[in-house]
């Protein structure tokens, strides 16, 4: 079972390369105190690991390319939009069956 916060946010499979936070863990500032969010190059690696990327074609798992041939940093806009709606879906298509659910 996955908690809320693993739920809200997905890149938290992904190790942070910024803070050094273990996959599940929570981002932490420079004095060990958690943050609300992952830091956004988490969030850049979940998107490249499970996205196709649009706009340069670069499949799951490397990253997006720049029109000079060079890495781009980070992830193009329309990638991590296609993350977002899968996501979405995903997550929308997992919750239908709970009963709780409000409708």
């Amino acid at each position: 079972m996955t908690t809320r916060a693993q739920r809200r946010f997905p890149e938290l499979e992904q190790p942070c390369a910024w803070c050094h936070a273990i996959p599940g863990e929570q981002c932490t500032r420079a004095r060990n105190e958690p943050k609300r969010e992952p830091h956004p190059g988490r969030r850049d690696a979940w998107v490249a690991a499970h996205t196709d990327c649009p706009a340069c074609h670069a499949p799951a798992g490397t990253g997006c390319i720049a029109p000079t041939g060079f890495p781009y940093p980070g992830v193009h806009p329309e990638r991590a939009q296609a993350a977002a709606d899968t996501y979405r879906q995903a997550l929308e298509a997992d919750s239908r069956d709970v009963p709780e659910r409000r409708r």
